[in-house]
């Protein structure tokens, strides 16, 4: 609800967009920090007090009341919310290789729970009228809500990386391969992404998590101003169609990712997302009905949820054992940082034009994604049929 926040204090779309684009802006920094500090000191303490930070941060945000009180208090947000990436290393650090994709897609269905029931309560805290709705509401049930999930974690979350793992991991990685060893692992899968990986390289694969987080960002903040200029919605219709959004990355992240790798492997379950992607962009700009369009962008939600957490599966097993945590921390702030250049574009350049361009734009950029699953998959095949040759 940001972009009607910026409107009720008077903020222009580049200063709307620069608001977004924040809290991701810290985030970049701050998630490879936390994930090194994750690495050296342990999973749960750093996790559990960052979390209790982000109820102080709500907090503050609830209490602004003026447009620099906002920007402060987004910055608070984004030094705190680099802390995601350690729930990612921890499904890595207690799941194997062939199950990996799986169980992280269902931690970003969690996460994509928030996103489904946040903007429906925000929107109902809020109200619809522009004039008099009140951000604060739902910024301290936000607080409240991270207070009770860090007592939660302090009772009941198990420590995944002890001192003792961390020793054993920089053990690993100094007498064997990048990879943790699991007697189970698909033979046929892993050995093939390490191929591939070898030739793009670490750049290439960092450099999706970019696009994916610039698709991400972009798409989530143009849409109140594609709903709202061209179709007349209001706070609390975008904020329903928001939690849709929500819906599909939930949908695929916790119930199509996991199938969809067991099928076609990391590779073809990334291939199919963007492909998903690119299809619900084509509708949406094609269509000139709202709930046709809508429609589309929720595939897109759905592909690109699909594709990116995928890769977040695949950064894992190839990243040195000691260093799971940095490595996924460092692909998140490179996730942040394309949601950063997103929206900051979009308002610089594109929303004035009109509110479709940032989808073309997008629509675009999975094209590259597409092409790139295609010749990384054309690869691993090469891989394997050289191997069993």
């Amino acid at each position: 609800m940001l972009p009607f926040i910026g409107q009720k204090f008077g903020a222009t779309s580049f200063q709307v967009s620069i608001l977004f684009t924040l809290m991701p802006a810290i985030v970049i920094v701050m998630a490879p920090v936390w994930g090194r500090l994750s690495d050296r000191y342990g999973r749960k303490p750093v996790f559990m007090g960052a979390l209790g930070a982000s109820a102080l941060t709500f907090v503050a945000f609830g209490m602004a009341d003026t447009l620099q009180e906002m920007f402060y208090a987004r910055a608070l947000q984004g030094v705190t919310g680099g802390s995601v990436a350690i729930a990612f290393a921890m499904v890595a650090d207690s799941t194997t290789h062939d199950n990996r994709a799986k169980y992280l897609g269902y931690v970003s269905a969690a996460m994509a729970m928030a996103f489904f029931v946040g903007p429906m309560l925000g929107g109902f805290l809020m109200g619809s009228d522009l004039e008099s709705f009140s951000h604060a509401r739902p910024a301290y049930v936000a607080a409240g809500l991270c207070i009770v999930a860090t007592v939660i974690g302090l009772a009941l979350l198990k420590e995944t990386r002890s001192g003792a793992g961390r020793r054993m991991a920089a053990i690993a990685r100094q007498t064997g391969p990048h990879q943790t060893p699991d007697t189970d692992e698909d033979e046929d899968d892993a050995p093939p992404v390490s191929v591939v990986l070898g030739r793009v390289g670490l750049a290439a694969l960092i450099a999706q998590f970019f696009i994916g987080g610039y698709v991400s960002g972009q798409d989530q903040f143009v849409f109140a101003f594609w709903a709202q200029g061209l179709h007349g919605w209001g706070p609390d219709d975008v904020s329903f169609g928001m939690a849709a959004m929500g819906l599909g990355y939930m949908v695929a992240t916790g119930g199509l990712v996991g199938p969809l790798t067991k099928r076609l492997g990391d590779l073809g379950a990334y291939l199919f997302g963007a492909v998903l992607d690119a299809a619900g962009l084509c509708l949406l700009l094609l269509s000139d009905n709202v709930w046709l369009g809508a429609a589309g962008l929720w595939l897109a939600v759905i592909g690109i949820g699909v594709w990116n957490t995928v890769l977040s599966s695949v950064m894992s097993k190839v990243s040195p054992p000691d260093q799971v945590g940095y490595m996924l921390g460092l692909s998140n702030g490179f996730s942040m940082a394309g949601r950063v250049a997103g929206p900051l574009i979009a308002g610089s350049f594109f929303i004035d034009i009109s509110p479709e361009v940032p989808f073309m734009v997008s629509l675009g950029l999975v094209a590259i994604v597409i092409a790139n699953a295609v010749r990384l998959t054309a690869a691993q095949a090469r891989a394997r049929s050289a191997r069993s040759g």
